[in-house]
Formats: C-alpha cells, sequence, structure tokens
C-alpha cells in the first residue's frame, strides 16, 4: 500500500509539472504571436517567420517537456514496466539545470546584498527567480530518482 500511494503521488506531481509547462509553453507562445501587429517595420508577411522562430525557441521546448512529464505521470500511475528506466533518464537530465539554477540563485542573491548594502540593489528581488525555477525541479527529479530507485524496482511494478 505505501508504495502505491507514494508512486501516485509522484504521478500527481508530474501531472502538476506537465500541466504547468504546458501551460507556460502556451502563454509563451501566444504572447509571441500577439506581438506582430506591434512590430514597427515590415508586413505581417516578413515579420511572421521571425516571430514564428522565437515563438518556437521559446514555447516548444516547455510544452514538449510539459507533454512528456504528463506521460511519465501517467506511466507512474498505471505503474507501467518500462517505468524506471523513464524516471532515471529524465530526472537524471533535469538534475543538471536545476542543481546549476540552484548555484545560480544562490550566487545571486550574494551578490544582491552586496549590491543592497553599497546603496543599490533595486532589482534585488530578481534574484530569487532562479531559485523559484531551481528548487522545485530538483525537488521533483531527486524524489523521482529514490522512487524509481527503491519503489519502482519492486517485484510488483517490473
Amino acid at each position: 500500500m505505501p508504495t502505491l500511494w507514494m508512486m501516485r503521488c509522484l504521478a500527481l506531481a508530474h501531472f502538476a509539472w506537465g500541466l504547468l509547462l504546458i501551460v507556460t509553453g502556451a502563454c509563451l507562445g501566444i504572447g509571441m504571436l500577439r506581438v506582430i501587429p506591434h512590430l514597427s517595420s515590415g508586413t505581417v508577411r516578413t515579420n511572421l517567420p521571425g516571430v514564428l522562430l522565437m515563438a518556437a525557441v521559446y514555447a516548444v521546448p516547455a510544452g514538449s517537456l510539459g507533454f512528456w512529464m504528463v506521460v511519465l505521470g501517467r506511466w507512474a500511475w498505471s505503474l507501467r514496466p518500462c517505468l524506471r528506466l523513464a524516471l532515471l533518464i529524465t530526472h537524471g537530465v533535469l538534475l543538471l539545470p536545476g542543481t546549476l539554477a540552484v548555484v545560480v540563485g544562490v550566487y545571486a542573491l550574494r551578490a544582491a546584498e552586496r549590491s543592497t548594502a553599497g546603496g543599490g540593489g533595486l532589482l534585488s528581488p530578481l534574484a530569487a527567480l532562479p531559485l523559484v525555477f531551481g528548487v522545485p525541479v530538483l525537488i521533483l527529479a531527486l524524489g523521482s530518482i529514490v522512487a524509481a530507485l527503491t519503489v519502482a524496482s519492486s517485484a510488483r511494478l517490473r
């Protein structure tokens, strides 16, 4: 029973992250497309390729990762046999950006503190943004790796 409960919580976390990433990708894409009428030079036909390229560069990775997180959540909910390998590969890769974001956030907070002490620091609250993104990614990645190594390797899930 605790195994099933842990996998269901992991699945719900993947569903939540996946939907958040899909919505983020959609907002980025729609926001890029809404810029077209406000461009100062050229016509819509000449500006459209550049805007579509920028929308694809920013929106497609977030949307694709969100879709994959939803797929992983579905696999975790139904206890698919290939779940362990998928969790290890996906979250092993996501461990690096999560760790880097946390390290950058810590250094940014230190720099913001020094800037504030010197009389500046107007944008110091923005130093916490890498932590806002990095800590949840790191928590999900570590939790998924632990679940893949302990729960998903049990004989029931093979």
